[in-house]
């Protein structure tokens, strides 16, 4: 394989990075892989990963390899915003490409970055990409973690320094023409996510997990408490929900600069989170 020296840099680096406050959850982290359909004749084809966590991760390994009887590999990666401000994310292949490694440290020195905390709400954080032959699929190509000989097997290192896990993987795939049925993975507990990115300009995204279907409000207010922008408001399915804030009013008029609150009122369940706009 290719990526043996990366591999023993990466180790030793992950072994020496600083210990930060953080918090460490006892309920299950995740990582769920897409499933995507691909047409006929694409030459590429690009899976989302969304990590699920319970406390501030700051390192992430992922080994993957993709079962397919068509011609489908490892071509390279996109990091998404949830971790596109950290010092390193990488991708290394075998030498057939239908195996990969995939890694991320959020802080490598210099400058402090944040890990990451999703607040148990699915969060995309890569996008693989792979290249398609012209071999036919017969089949549902499978996306799935593996053992790595010497990385090991997938795991989140939390922002302790000491503590890390190895979290649940949802395989994913690449069918021709359609998408397979997948059973929809329900949040263990109910959560309102801060928003990313946070500060925004235009536009920012806030996520929630609801555990059941219940009425929901989302809205947004500004520092005197009046109400700025009704995001959500109705019956809403359990889930995963995202929301986007493109910082206008009720009335589509864009907001000045400033910090603004977002409420989430769901049955039992009420959090609020402030967020700032910069211009």
């Amino acid at each position: 394989m290719r990526y043996g020296l990366l591999l023993g840099m990466a180790l030793v680096v992950s072994l020496s990075l600083p210990a930060m406050a953080g918090t460490v959850s006892n309920t299950p982290d995740s990582i769920i892989i897409g499933q995507v359909a691909m047409a006929p004749g694409q030459p590429l084809v690009i899976v989302p990963v969304y990590f699920v966590t319970h406390g501030d991760i700051t390192y992430y390994n992922l080994p993957l390899r993709i079962d397919s009887d068509g011609d489908i590999r490892f071509q390279g990666y996109q990091v998404s915003g949830a971790l596109e401000n950290w010092d390193d994310n990488w991708q290394g292949f075998s030498d057939n490409s239908r195996e990969a490694l995939q890694m991320g440290f959020s802080d490598l020195g210099g400058g402090d970055n944040a890990g990451l905390n999703t607040a148990g709400a699915r969060v995309e954080a890569l996008r693989l990409i792979f290249s398609v032959g012209e071999q036919a699929i017969t089949r549902p190509a499978i996306i799935a973690s593996r053992i790595d000989q010497r990385a090991g097997t997938p795991l989140f290192g939390y922002s302790d320094g000491v503590q890390s896990v190895v979290p649940v993987v949802i395989d994913g795939s690449v069918a021709l023409g359609t998408v397979p049925q997948q059973e929809e993975i329900l949040p263990a507990r109910m959560s309102l996510s801060q928003n990313y990115p946070n500060p925004f300009n235009p536009s920012t995204e806030i996520e929630f997990a609801l555990t059941n279907a219940r009425l929901v409000k989302l809205t947004v207010f500004n520092v005197l408490g009046q109400e700025v922008r009704k995001l959500v408001s109705g019956m809403t399915e359990a889930g995963y929900h995202r929301v986007t804030w493109d910082g206008r009013d009720n009335s589509g008029y864009a907001v000045p600069s400033g910090t603004y609150f977002y409420h989430l009122d769901a049955g039992d369940f009420s959090q609020s989170m402030k967020m700032v706009l910069l211009k």
